[in-house]
């Protein structure tokens, strides 16, 4: 059923989701009495711009969307390596897994394939 609120091709779910987390992010940097790192604002914003992006089916749909994905990702875990926050290995493990997806992605979108890629559809 088209929204009369959003614009064709706009997920409203998934803008709902993004309002929820932005919610948590701000809720988060208000309620702390510390202040919020650059490293972790910036964690943030990439996130909200990454599914303010995916909401939109024609960013979704598009073969590059998965490196881009893959890209993000890698950098979500390399901030939360340099942020020293949890266990500094375990972000790296995860930085350098994601890095290997990235290659993966860049790959397969070089070439067409969907390789080591899941798809639950």
């Amino acid at each position: 059923m088209p929204s009369t609120v959003l614009p064709a091709g706009v997920s409203r779910w998934r803008v709902a989701v993004l309002a929820a987390v932005a919610a948590v992010l701000v809720g988060l940097a208000t309620l702390t009495d510390e202040p919020v790192g650059p490293v972790f604002a910036a964690m943030g914003l990439l996130t909200l711009v990454y599914m303010a992006a995916g909401a939109v089916d024609t960013v979704r749909e598009h073969p590059a969307f998965p490196l881009a994905s893959a890209v993000y990702t890698t950098f979500l875990f390399a901030g939360g390596y340099v942020s020293g926050a949890l266990s500094n290995l375990l972000w790296a493990v995860l930085a350098v897994l994601s890095a290997f997806g990235v290659v993966v992605e860049a790959y397969n979108y070089r070439h067409g394939t969907s390789y080591l890629r899941l798809d639950f559809e």
